[in-house]
Parts: structure tokens; sequence; C-alpha cells
């Protein structure tokens, strides 16, 4: 056997499992943030109160989960035409490819619109120009975050739609930028503002984690590389493709159980309290800033369930 796998592996009931536990694993993931928002965000009861308290608030949530489990068979199993393991990997990598854009365009316009309105707080001018309880209400994240924020959240989705061509250079050179003004600022002017750091961090985080799908696809994570680069191209896609399934998927979920299983949990309780940093000389953002994590995990685990795809489809060929 020498390790090879067999024809009757990767027969045709394999092939349409592994395409229903992909799009299964996405559209539950996507259930469970969208209940997550619902029972937390909105206090609705949740799909698991349905036991308890049968509303048509826990039946549209339980609804969902049902609706991500039975919808892959319809897909897999009572299609007509038959669909692809690199049709459903095409589809996976353009949702991951829109995340992100918006994602960018979010940190981008919040970034900037934060930091102006943060700067004119701290100088005065919201509070000279349009009186004391506007003043009151644009420093408190309980009214900037949804009359300011979200609404530049619902902008960036629509430029995520058709902006489809956006490098991260231009983020990395908005970190250099904005650390450029911060050193200008303080040592030619002597002026100096928490919020200035607070941009740097913002935009410098969102970099790196919105940054990492991409560096999947490109194959640029750091890999200790003793055997692989002498594997043959079947062998490669075999350990990218268990390597998938055993470590990068359970990683990605593990995020979601721990950081988002509870109203108290590390990534739940600063986004719905809208957490802002200690400092009332400091941008609102720090609340969003807990979200990079949840991008960063969605969009990690939408690659790797492309990357396990891509490489099934390899293995098949071989």
């Amino acid at each position: 056997m020498s390790g090879e796998i067999t024809p009757h592996f990767f027969s045709m009931n394999t092939i349409n499992f592994a395409k229903l536990f992909s799009i299964s694993l996405i559209l539950i993931v996507f259930a469970f943030l969208i209940n997550n928002y619902l029972t937390f965000g909105g206090n609705w009861p949740g799909a698991l109160s349905i036991n308890n308290d049968v509303n048509i608030y826990s039946s549209i949530q339980i609804s969902l989960y049902i609706f991500a489990f039975f919808f892959p068979f319809f897909l897999v199993y009572f299609n007509k035409k038959e669909i692809g393991l690199i049709t459903i990997a095409d589809f996976f990598d353009n949702t991951n490819s829109y995340i992100v854009r918006f994602a960018f365009w979010a940190v981008f316009i919040i970034g900037i619109v934060d930091a102006v309105i943060s700067l004119l707080i701290i100088e005065g001018f919201i509070e000279h120009f349009f009186g004391k309880s506007w003043n009151v209400k644009l420093s408190n994240n309980s009214f900037r975050a949804p009359y300011v924020h979200f609404p530049l959240l619902l902008i960036a989705l629509i430029l995520g739609y058709f902006f489809k061509s956006i490098n991260f250079f231009w983020l990395a050179f908005l970190v250099v930028l904005a650390e450029f003004q911060i050193v200008l600022l303080r040592f030619v002017f002597s002026y100096e503002q928490t919020l200035m750091s607070d941009l740097v961090r913002f935009w410098y985080g969102s970099l790196f984690l919105f940054a990492s799908y991409y560096t999947l696809i490109k194959d640029g994570h750091v890999r200790v590389d003793v055997l692989y680069t002498n594997f043959t191209e079947k062998n490669k896609a075999l350990v990218n493709l268990f390597g998938s399934l055993i470590l990068g998927i359970p990683l990605c979920l593990t995020i979601f159980l721990k950081g988002m299983s509870c109203k108290q949990c590390v990534l739940n309780q600063p986004i719905m309290n809208f957490e802002t940093s200690q400092s009332t000389q400091g941008m609102n953002i720090k609340y969003l800033m807990a979200g990079f994590l949840i991008i960063f995990a969605l969009t990690m685990l939408i690659q790797f369930v492309v990357y396990f795809l891509r490489n099934l489809e390899i293995v098949k060929r071989k």
C-alpha cells in the first residue's frame, strides 16, 4: 500500500460527504453568528430555549440551524446539476474576498471618522459649535456606536461589493502614514493625543488579522519545512487536506465557541457593551477591535474549507 490512497477511498460517496461537510460547516457557523447577535444583542431567547419556551423568536433561531443543516443535502444529493469541488471552493473564496473587502472599508472609514470626531471633542469644537448635549452624546459610545459606526458599516458593505480590487498595500500604507503623523506632530509641533496611537493600533491590528486568509491562499504562513518540500504533489495535498481538518478548522471553531458562547465571553462582552478605552482622549473603537478576531476566525475558517476542497480535488485527480 505504501501510504497511497486507493481509488475506493475517494468514491463518489466520499466526495459528496466532503461537499456536504464543507457547505454545512460554513452555513452552521453563519447561523451561529446570527443567533449570537440576536440572543445577546437583540435579547432574543436563543435557539436552545425552544425546549422550555416555544415562541416565534426561538422558532426563527432554531430554523436557521435547521436550514444550515438540511439545505446542503438538497444541493449535494437532489440538485439536478452536479456541483464540483472547485465550484464550491470558488464560491466560498469569493465570499471570503467580499468579507475582507467590507472589513477593509469599515476600518478605513470608521478609523478616519472616529478619529476626527474624537479630535473635535478634545479640542472643544463640538461643544462650541453644536452645544454641550451633542458633545456628551458623541463622547458616549452608546450613542456613537449605533448612530455613527453602524451607518458607516452599511456604507462599507456597499463599497465592498462594488470595489473588488482592494490591495492590502493600502492598509499597510495607512499604518505607515498614521505613524508618520504621530512622529511629525510630536517632534515638530510638540502635539500629541492618545487617539493618534489608537488609530495606529486600529489599522495595524486589522492589517494582520484580515490579511491572514490571503497569506494562507499564497501559502505564505510560517511552515517548519523538513519533509514537505520533497513530497509529491499528491502527498502535499494530503498534508494540507488533513492539516485543515485536524488543525485549522478546529482552531477557528475554538475561537467562536470560547469567545462567543456566552454574553460575558471574551469576544461578546466588549462588543455588546460597546467597550471603549479608559482614556478620555482616545478613540471609541475598542469594541470593534474585538470584532477583528471574529473576522479573522471566520475568514480563516472559510479559507481552510477552500483549502480542504482544492486539495481534495488534487488528490482525486491523482
